[in-house]
């Protein structure tokens, strides 16, 4: 009898050691978890710029657009040189994207510094001067940026290692993403679109996951980004535009000017006239005219078939009234050109914010029936 009790006994301790053994490797494991999840959000949450300057940075308005300002550098912890630079204003109740795209060699003055190209603004001052400096020159408020450390890029499509991302870039390992976005002989407009598409590419893989595999993802290529956005609405604003294509998304025109050339280099000289209204087109401010009264007709004389209907597409898809698209009396126009034929000029200044390098002209002609004549030329299709 007593030996049977004292092998209950041993076997109740047993039952207890083991219990508090288990309970102890539970709670060990759930220590390591908290301590996992505490770095893993502290490493995401890196990609949230909280310093001093960024709360100055206004927020958007519930009637206005919010603006965002998209750019990519050659090396973010050194202060490397501005690659590509975005201006963006997001229309909510549309759903849609208002966008400028500035070359980086555009001179801007800068306070303190005078004029400076803005591929030079970063390296500089860093992000507070390049925001400041691009708010002032289109006097508009900046709410939240988007940066990309380009020299991130190829660790960051090889830890992704998704056929997709390479059949997409057609590249065979990430280190050739460079020479393929920095080619040479390619327009602004090439070089964002190339940007883009690896940057559309690198979303669509880190949101082909579960809710936790899109947060390690994220994880694994948050040195690729800084933002004043947390990392949770970055997930979120990358998952409501993954199934958008880029250009049912995004309107986009460049900023006005020409190139000048200089003996240490050129630079973009800009139409500085041209900004006010340029801004209004930014966040929908509307001319004198309303839009959808701006009648215009359009004439090719590029030499080309079929770009005057392109160019129809672009300015109905921006609210403009075209009555009819034809041909020049003429092939071998160089220059776009914008004509007024009334004596107001709002109406055609609003037509070429988007035709960038159009030459802006007034020859009244009431005969003509539209407010606005366009001749598309040869320098249209360089873009």
């Amino acid at each position: 009898m007593a030996k049977a009790r004292y092998y209950t006994v041993r076997t109740k301790r047993h039952r207890l050691r083991t219990g508090r053994l288990l309970f102890l490797l539970a709670l060990c494991a759930l220590l390591l978890s908290i301590l996992l999840s505490v770095r893993l959000l502290s490493s995401l949450n890196a990609i949230q710029d909280r310093s001093a300057w960024i709360e100055a940075l206004p927020a958007p308005t519930a009637a206005g657009p919010e603006h965002l300002l998209l750019y990519s550098v050659s090396d973010s912890n050194n202060r490397g040189a501005v690659t590509a630079l975005v201006l963006l204003a997001y229309h909510p109740a549309e759903e849609r994207f208002r966008a400028i795209a500035v070359p980086p060699d555009t001179l801007l003055g800068v306070q303190e510094h005078g004029f400076m190209r803005v591929a030079e603004i970063f390296g500089t001052g860093g992000r507070e001067l390049l925001i400041s400096a691009v708010s002032e020159f289109f006097a508009l408020p900046i709410h939240t940026y988007l940066e990309v450390d380009e020299t991130f890029l190829p660790t960051a499509l090889d830890l992704l290692q998704a056929d997709s991302v390479w059949e997409k870039l057609q590249i065979t390992t990430g280190g050739d993403i460079l020479a393929v976005i920095h080619a040479e002989g390619l327009t602004v407009a090439e070089q964002l679109e190339r940007r883009q598409n690896v940057l559309a590419a690198i979303s669509a893989e880190v949101l082909n996951a579960g809710t936790l595999g899109r947060v390690r993802n994220l994880l694994e290529v948050s040195p690729l980004i800084r933002t004043n956005m947390s990392w949770r609405e970055l997930l979120t604003a990358m998952g409501k535009y993954k199934d958008t294509s880029f250009a049912e998304a995004v309107s986009m025109t460049e900023l006005p000017g020409e190139e000048q050339v200089q003996a240490d280099g050129s630079f973009w000289l800009v139409d500085t006239e041209a900004i006010p209204d340029l801004a209004n087109w930014l966040t929908d401010q509307q001319a004198t005219i309303p839009r959808r009264q701006i009648t215009v007709e359009i004439l090719n004389g590029s030499g080309l078939p079929g770009v005057a209907t392109a160019v129809a597409g672009k300015l109905k898809a921006e609210g403009f009234n075209v009555l009819r698209v034809g041909n020049a009396d003429s092939s071998d126009f160089e220059a776009s050109k914008v004509i007024s034929r009334i004596e107001n000029m709002d109406a055609a200044k609003a037509v070429a914010i988007m035709l960038p390098g159009a030459q802006l002209l007034k020859e009244e002609n009431p005969e003509k029936g539209v407010h606005v004549t366009v001749i598309v030329g040869k320098n249209y299709l360089a873009e």
